[in-house]
């Protein structure tokens, strides 16, 4: 395999070439580059590890209702085996849990979980 090294007079002169964006569409390398730095000094350093520590020390990782209408909605909705159902499911899933077929050959009733 023949590894070929590209001049960079060519390389600038794609570049120039394929700048421009087409409409409706966004460049994000047409600004100007941003520099991130390298190195931090000491008494910076240490203020953005402390930042980080105790950020990390009030963590939460209990489950939190952060919209009480969405949960009210939620405990309304018919379930089957856990998950959410369409209402014609429900009924076609109750009604053959009560269909006295069943009933007649099994002997008891089934008791429906929801």
């Amino acid at each position: 395999m023949d590894v070929g090294v590209v001049p960079e007079s060519t390389m600038r002169d794609v570049s120039m070439n394929y700048s421009r964006t087409s409409k409706g569409t966004i460049d994000l390398f047409s600004g100007p580059p941003i520099q991130m730095p390298s190195h931090f000094s000491p008494m910076d350093r240490e203020a953005r590890v402390l930042r980080y520590r105790e950020k990390k020390k009030t963590r939460k990782f209990e489950k939190t209702i952060r919209y009480a209408s969405r949960k009210a909605y939620a405990e309304t909705r018919p379930r089957i085996k856990g998950r959410f159902a369409k209402r014609t499911d429900v009924d076609a899933e109750v009604d053959q849990m009560f269909s006295t077929s069943l009933i007649t050959e099994v002997g008891y009733g089934i008791v429906p979980s929801f």
